[in-house]
């Protein structure tokens, strides 16, 4: 994925989390809302790069008791700043 597209991809996936807080969303509802964004979305690389957003802060994940195998994943204060800063949000 190129450097610029995949900028895109991570802010569209913040964004749809930014839309959701404090709520968080089950992995099926972003790769949905990549769908209706316009990128093309399969999961390996939707939970590469949630990792990667992960990774910097930007986004956390939790793991619900009744249903641990399918992750949720919201966006951390770090990551509200992030859109702030990028005037996103």
């Amino acid at each position: 994925m190129r450097k610029q597209r995949r900028q895109l991809f991570r802010h569209a996936i913040l964004l749809q989390l930014e839309a959701a807080s404090p709520a968080s969303l089950p992995l099926d509802t972003i790769r949905e809302g990549l769908r209706l964004a316009g990128h093309d979305a399969d999961e390996a690389n939707l939970i590469k790069e949630l990792g990667y957003l992960e990774d910097k802060g930007l986004a956390a994940s939790r793991r619900p008791e009744l249903s641990h195998d399918l992750p949720r994943y919201r966006l951390t204060a770090t990551g509200r700043d992030y859109l702030e800063g990028q005037g996103l949000a």
